[in-house]
């Protein structure tokens, strides 16, 4: 347990900052390359603590990968869906989107595995995915309240099914297709909202067929010879967001930030601070089929509040508590709406961010579907704060220190190497005393 003291002054943006590979795209890109046959090289590739876990689950399961650390390069020859048999718990740590995307991936292995997870995931239920792969016909059996440890023997004949979605969850939906990939019969997505796109793009790259439509995804069977192949991580853009938002916020700011993920699945807040008044300027935008990526040149303006509905709600999962410290400094009010669906995955988030923002004197209103925050909130500090091993919240509390000239404690600030060890550091080279 580490505590970062933040500094006794207002700081402003300058410069150019390349950020961290996307996460979310590494670690199907891991999966894929693993299941595939051949060799796959992925570029640009980030060695965050979550990843590390997802590489040597994959290595346990019987996946080559060898790590180049210095250029930032993975390479991995892949088993062609032979899974290992192995006698010791896969251990998940606390990876939640590994934890859905493994029970897919089990889901088609006639072997027997446990998965074992930390404290989070120990109580985060996952009742909702599990059944729909028993439904497909693997075996899943939880040695505790519908969470981990659990138990499963999956089938190398599993069918597809017809899943009306319920929870607007790009996890569940990612599970599904990675089973559906290796089921006998096809395995339809009727969507309730569109989420994250990343797992059904990175499988059709590698050879899988899976039709997306705005509201029916497909995933036809006999399409299983996944073959391994070349690609390159573009810029995280949750990582980006919160230079975007820094920038946005400190007066004087003005920062470049290259070849940033564009994928319109994950620019959410892009788009809020747009209806907020930002105007951002994109540059350089790739043509690249599998996930665009281009040059964001931010400077600060004046914002204002806006109403957020239900369905940008997905696409802004991982910045809500950026998005609420946003709000509170720029002039009106902000609401968002349809909150429900995430608040089921990510309660504690939403809690947290409301407790240690309150110790900034920053309130809002929240209940089950909405939060409510007011503009031109003063930052008052009343407390140091934690950041309840949270890299998200961690990383939005050093976005508020740089906005207020009173010193703070933050609490617990290692959780940031969970999606990116060299934050801090990276921060500072773009950071001029005001």
């Amino acid at each position: 347990m580490f505590d970062y003291n933040t500094q006794p002054r207002k700081f402003k943006f300058h410069g150019e900052i390349t950020v961290a590979g996307d996460k979310s795209i590494a670690h199907r890109a891991i999966i894929f390359g693993a299941l595939a046959n051949g060799v796959t090289q992925i570029s640009n590739f980030t060695y965050a603590d979550d990843l590390t876990v997802t590489a040597k689950v994959f290595q346990k399961l019987g996946a080559k990968i060898h790590t180049e650390v210095s250029s930032k390069a993975m390479i991995i020859k892949g088993m062609d869906h032979q899974l290992r048999e192995v006698d010791q718990p896969l251990d998940i740590a606390n990876v939640g989107t590994l934890e859905s995307l493994l029970l897919g991936v089990l889901a088609s292995s006639n072997h027997t595995y446990e998965i074992t997870g930390g404290k989070y995931l120990s109580q985060r239920p996952n009742k909702n995915v599990v059944e729909l792969l028993n439904k497909m016909g693997a075996n899943f059996r939880s040695t505790t309240a519908n969470a981990l440890p659990l138990k499963v023997t999956g089938k190398d004949d599993l069918q597809g099914i017809v899943y009306h979605q319920d929870i607007s969850s790009a996890q569940i939906k990612s599970s599904l297709v990675l089973a559906g990939i290796y089921a006998k019969t096809k395995t339809t997505i009727i969507r309730k909202l569109p989420t994250r796109n990343h797992t059904e793009n990175l499988a059709n790259y590698f050879g899988a067929r899976i039709d997306i439509k705005p509201d029916i995804i497909t995933i036809y069977p006999g399409y299983s010879n996944l073959t391994g192949q070349n690609l390159t991580i573009p810029g995280d853009f949750s990582s980006a967001a919160f230079y975007i938002a820094g920038a946005l916020l400190s007066s004087g700011s003005e920062i470049t930030l290259p070849k940033i993920g564009l994928n319109s699945t994950r620019i959410g807040m892009l788009n809020v601070v747009k209806q907020m008044g930002a105007k951002i300027q994109v540059q350089n935008q790739s043509t690249n089929r599998i996930e665009p990526y281009g040059d964001l040149i931010v400077k600060s303006q004046q914002l204002h509040g806006t109403t957020i509905t239900a369905k940008q709600v997905p696409f802004i999962i991982d910045e809500i508590p950026l998005v609420a410290l946003v709000a509170s400094q720029v002039s009106g009010r902000t609401i968002i709406n349809g909150i429900h669906d995430v608040h089921l995955q990510i309660s504690d988030r939403i809690r947290n961010m409301r407790v240690e923002l309150a110790k900034l004197g920053i309130v809002m209103q929240v209940d089950d579907d909405s939060i409510v925050i007011d503009g031109d909130q003063k930052i008052k500090v009343k407390d140091d704060v934690d950041s309840h091993n949270d890299h998200r919240i961690a990383m939005m509390l050093c976005i508020a220190s740089i906005l207020t000239d009173s010193p703070f404690k933050i609490k617990n600030i290692e959780a940031i190497d969970t999606s990116y060890p060299g934050f801090i550091a990276d921060l500072n080279k773009v950071l001029v005393t005001k």
